[in-house]
């Protein structure tokens, strides 16, 4: 059965109280009159505004309040037609119709997607005026409580594998730029020992220029020095001459 043929039901069984004849004198009867033939022409809407009406004047007036429900649930305003049920199924004395406003709760927090409030709605109309249709609907509840549930753990799985995949992500990224910034910085040192390199090789040059001086200069003063060791060599035993100076 689809979701579609469980709120049909609902109101197979709402209907019941929706459409007692009775001979109303008081003005807030006539209300709920207006508003009953306004909601099985299909007017809604209308068929609210008249029971809100007959609740201005008699705001006790069960009537009113489960159909005001009814008018509500078909404009799907799912929270205040579960509101009109509850507070009729408190009021109530009669147990038929605790039945039907806990059963018509039950279907408005179903529609909702409340499916553990809505399991807790359907047993009360069963303790009150057990019937198919509120079995049904219970087992109904009861499933798509389980699939929800199902559903939300498995949501949770899949996010907590999302956080863990950005985490593992985010530690990648972290570790790529470290391992960039480790390479960036092996560059800069292996620059850095290059220039010390060059530095270090004209230093070397520059020394070794200023020895080579030295050492010229050393040559130049040793070759005078034999060369004069020579001369005196080659001139020893020989006379010098020496002009007169008259």
């Amino acid at each position: 059965m689809t979701g579609k043929t469980l709120i049909f039901r609902i109101f197979a069984v709402a209907g019941l109280l929706l459409l007692f004849s009775q001979a109303y004198c008081q003005k807030e009867k006539t209300q709920v009159r207006g508003g009953n033939r306004d909601y099985n022409k299909g007017k809604y809407h209308a068929a609210e505004i008249n029971y809100r009406k007959a609740l201005d004047v008699k705001p006790l007036l069960n009537e009113a309040e489960f159909n005001l429900g009814n008018s509500l649930y078909m404009q799907e305003n799912y929270s205040e037609a579960a509101l009109s049920y509850l507070a009729t199924a408190e009021r109530s004395s009669d147990n038929k119709i605790k039945a039907s406003s806990f059963y018509n709760l039950g279907n408005s927090l179903y529609s909702a997607e409340k499916y553990g409030e809505a399991v807790e709605a359907y047993k009360e109309s069963l303790r009150k005026n057990p019937t198919e249709e509120a079995r049904y609907n219970l087992e109904m509840a009861k499933k798509m409580l389980q699939q929800s549930g199902q559903d939300k753990q498995k949501s949770d799985e899949n996010q907590k594998s999302d956080e863990k995949q950005d985490q593992e992500d985010g530690d990648s990224q972290k570790d790529d730029k470290n391992s960039e910034k480790s390479e960036q910085q092996q560059q800069q040192q292996s620059q850095e020992g290059q220039q010390d390199g060059e530095q270090q090789e004209v230093q070397q040059i520059e020394i070794s220029e200023e020895d080579a001086e030295r050492i010229l200069e050393a040559m130049k003063n040793e070759e005078q020095e034999t060369m004069m060791k020579v001369l005196e060599q080659k001139n020893k035993g020989q006379k010098v001459k020496i002009d007169k100076d008259w």
